[in-house]
């Protein structure tokens, strides 16, 4: 299932955070192996959330960009025509072993040839991530414009990361509507003081309610993805009381797990259907 976290307001709306909280908070709790990824090329990067050590000098030689190394190389890859499932595990690196995958990036190429690599052979790297993966998650940054196009099209699921502020709301129902049937939601950098709260989002536009969670900005969770210690954030406090100052934040990312794999189940259970009514 391909599963894409996007935002017409991206950097206000903390996208990159929540990506990161909620694929962590989504295999603590439930049963499946995430693949992550970003369509962008940039030193703020999910390698720097969940790995201390510096991807130049990762002692395993895994990873090796100008020998056709990262996400980079692995598109390249594709691209000569080697399209086997199995050659992915040359080129991701295990988050949670057995559970959370990131395919990292190095930057060797500029932004725009990457955009046009990704978008040309987009299928196909889909096609291997979900033979070896439950579901794809990938950070869309909008600034990548053919990619971000692909990536919404084919999504299973878009995770619209929305801002409270009435002109980015209004763009976002008025622009992109299309998205809606396919569509969660999560509230970025949620303040419980803004006039624009869950409830009068989802009566202004006829959103379900259940649909939407509220994710606060938490500068603890922001400094821990500046050094590579994310995954043990949440551990800490994925279980926190409600006395604990970041119960909101945790409460938050784990609704939008839990609202992500209940739409993942259906997702599986349809296809399990479609599956015996073709007789497999």
């Amino acid at each position: 299932m391909n599963i894409a976290f996007w935002s017409n307001a991206y950097e206000k709306s903390g996208v990159f955070l929540n990506m990161a909280a909620v694929s962590i908070a989504g295999v603590i709790r439930y049963p499946y192996r995430i693949t992550v990824l970003e369509n962008y090329l940039d030193k703020n990067n999910l390698w720097n959330a969940f790995f201390v050590d510096n991807i130049s000098v990762n002692r395993d030689k895994i990873i090796n960009f100008y020998e056709g190394k990262g996400i980079e190389g692995l598109l390249r890859r594709i691209y000569r025509g080697d399209k086997e499932p199995s050659i992915l595990k040359y080129y991701w690196r295990p988050v949670i072993p057995k559970h959370l995958y990131y395919i990292p990036q190095n930057g060797v190429i500029n932004s725009e040839l990457f955009d046009y690599e990704l978008y040309y052979n987009f299928h196909d790297l889909l096609d291997i991530i979900q033979k070896n993966t439950d579901l794809c998650y990938f950070n869309i940054n909008p600034r990548n414009y053919l990619s971000s196009k692909a990536i919404l099209q084919e999504a299973d699921l878009v995770v619209i990361n929305l801002y409270q502020d009435a002109d980015y709301l209004k763009d976002f129902f008025s622009k992109y509507s299309s998205l809606i049937p396919k569509s969660v939601f999560i509230v970025g950098n949620y303040s419980p003081k803004s006039v624009l709260s869950c409830k009068r989002i989802a009566r202004l536009y006829d959103i379900p309610l259940e649909d939407i969670a509220p994710i606060p900005y938490n500068e603890d969770f922001y400094i821990a993805c500046k050094h590579g210690s994310a995954k043990e954030f949440i551990n800490r406090y994925y279980l926190c009381d409600k006395e604990n100052p970041n119960y909101l934040f945790i409460h938050g990312i784990r609704k939008a797990a839990y609202i992500i794999s209940q739409k993942a189940e259906r997702n599986f259970a349809l296809a399990k259907k479609g599956m015996e009514s073709c007789g497999f």
